[in-house]
């Protein structure tokens, strides 16, 4: 079965929801792709006026924390 992965973006200035559905196997190229795109959706008026974009993130799986790759050294994994 296939994991569905949920991206919401949202301007706190108007309340504007940008939600995403996805099935991308590394968060960070889904979470990459959706800004990418919502950014190119946005008007030239629109993203002339956006000053800052704030990125807030859950406890997805690329940061729970469990970071063997950094663990393994010589082929053993500490």
């Amino acid at each position: 079965m296939k994991s569905i992965f949920t991206l919401g973006i949202v301007d706190e200035d108007s309340g504007q929801l940008y939600l995403v559905f996805g099935s991308s196997a590394k968060t960070s190229d889904f979470i990459v792709d959706t800004l990418q795109e919502w950014w190119n959706d946005l008007s030239v008026d629109q993203q002339q006026a956006t000053g800052r974009i704030q990125i807030k993130v859950d406890n997805g799986s690329e940061t729970s924390g469990v970071r063997t790759q950094f663990q393994r050294a010589n082929g053993r994994v500490y």
